[in-house]
């Protein structure tokens, strides 16, 4: 798969991977690979039993590309609201490479510089899930 204007090749085997190794976490309740709606993306909802009653779904969505760069969002859906921030690696003229969206919407004007592990699976594992985790925390207090 290409992107729209050919400069960059969907990554189908890494995305795979990682497919296979959230799907048998048991935080994960459904993994969906290429849906289509997002045919680049590895949709991820995780189980909500351990949430706040209030929220309805959470879930990661993962774009990787052959070229390295890549981009991880996390959605938050409760209450007739979403919430949104992404993980990004991409050339762009606003931030450096790497770079976070926060919550609540992932605007670009409000994108932090950052540096990730240069292998995807070690971004998920040492910032994302980490992330993920930390966000479990908070929606609880």
């Amino acid at each position: 798969m290409s992107d729209t204007d050919g400069s960059r090749t969907v990554d189908e085997a890494t995305l795979r991977y990682i497919g296979r190794l959230l799907g048998r976490q048991d935080a994960v309740d459904a993994t969906s690979l290429f849906p289509a709606t997002q045919p680049e993306t590895l949709v991820v909802r995780l189980d909500t039993e351990g949430y706040p009653a209030d929220i309805d779904e959470i879930s990661l969505e993962i774009r990787a590309y052959t070229n390295g760069e890549f981009h991880v969002s996390y959605l938050e859906a409760f209450a007739g609201d979403r919430r949104r921030c992404r993980w990004d690696r991409h050339d762009q003229p606003y931030n450096a490479r790497d770079h976070f969206h926060p919550l609540p919407d992932a605007r670009t004007d409000a994108a932090v510089d950052r540096t990730y592990p240069t292998d995807l699976t070690r971004v998920l594992e040492t910032t994302v899930l980490p992330w993920v985790q930390n966000r479990l925390g908070t929606l609880w207090r």
